[in-house]
């Protein structure tokens, strides 16, 4: 007998391996996720711009990265004596105008040069709640705590969620013809904006990306019905009770990696997160003979493992 309602998801015959580059972007979520990649030795880029939540400001993103859109001075404000980007995450930021538009371009030129490589992009949405100056109407990728006077909040129509989306496709592809969308939306609830307003958010990306997927044959992988449904227990919440724990993080990645990633590269995964293991490892006296030996195990394995992918790419 089942003490809880069980999220089955299809397996794809579309598998990923480890010859294939992985682009993600979108909400916090996409950190996680991202991270489980990394860990698992995968070629993979996390959110571009930083954490951005709604579909307008990650398509934004993607479109820049596409076109080689580079960033102008008219997209930087001032803000307690740093300049940021109205399209970034905060944490791009800098005392120096000129380096924060370096910055940022650079990011955009060697994204572009991933993504045109890349075979997968996964996008996470967070909220369909943005926010626009009001006098220029431009969506916020982050308000950077600007007087509220000045921005106006509004909630996406499914529609503008599906035609954002649509357009995105449409850029990367361009650039890219054999990309792959995967979409999924943040478990995270934003229960800054109330517990109705997080409701019709999460209910109208819902809808926006299942009309997105069904006219564009991307995939929907369903971490937040994971989360809600099944995992539908605060001990799988971390202390705020809103994001997920690493429990649960962990359990959406095992179903992830079945339902996507290749049996071959699984193994490859699995001995990668190994060796993440080993290299995390902090010893009481670095100059002992067990810590040196240690260290060379970790080095033949690390050496070992980079071969193992190296002959996927062949």
């Amino acid at each position: 007998m089942k003490f809880y309602t069980e999220v089955i998801v299809k397996e794809t015959e579309n598998k990923i391996s480890h010859k294939d580059r992985i682009m993600l972007n979108g909400s916090c979520f996409t950190e996680n996720i991202g991270n489980k990649f990394i860990c698992s030795g995968f070629e993979t880029r996390i959110n571009p711009f930083g954490i951005l939540y709604n579909p307008v400001s990650i398509c934004e993103s993607m479109n820049r990265i596409c076109t080689l859109e580079y960033m102008q001075e008219e997209d930087l404000v001032n803000v307690d004596g740093f300049w940021k980007s109205f399209s970034h995450h905060g944490s791009f930021r800098s005392e120096n105008k000129d380096e924060l538009l370096l910055m940022t371009n650079e990011g955009i030129r060697e994204n572009h040069d991933f993504l045109a490589n890349a075979s997968v992009v996964i996008i996470t949405l967070g909220t369909a709640w943005i926010y626009t100056l009001k006098e220029s109407d431009r969506v916020l990728g982050n308000c950077h705590k600007l007087n509220s006077n000045l921005i106006q909040r509004s909630l996406l129509t499914v529609e503008q969620v599906r035609e954002n989306l649509c357009k995105t496709l449409e850029l990367v592809r361009g650039l890219n013809p054999k990309i792959r969308f995967i979409m999924t939306i943040s478990p995270v609830r934003h229960w800054k904006e109330g517990y109705r307003d997080n409701m019709l958010s999460k209910s109208t990306l819902h809808l926006g990306v299942e009309a997105f997927c069904k006219c564009t044959t991307s995939d929907y992988f369903p971490s937040y019905e994971i989360v809600m449904d099944q995992l539908r227990d605060y001990r799988f919440y971390a202390e705020d009770m809103l994001h997920p724990s690493q429990t649960a993080v962990n359990y959406i990645w095992d179903v992830f990696s079945e339902t996507y990633i290749s049996r071959e590269s699984l193994a490859l995964a699995n001995d990668f997160q190994r060796l993440f293991a080993m290299k995390q490892h902090r010893a009481f006296n670095p100059e002992s003979e067990g810590y040196r030996n240690h260290l060379k195990k970790t080095e033949t394995f690390e050496k070992e493992l980079y071969e193992r992918r190296e002959k996927m790419h062949a």
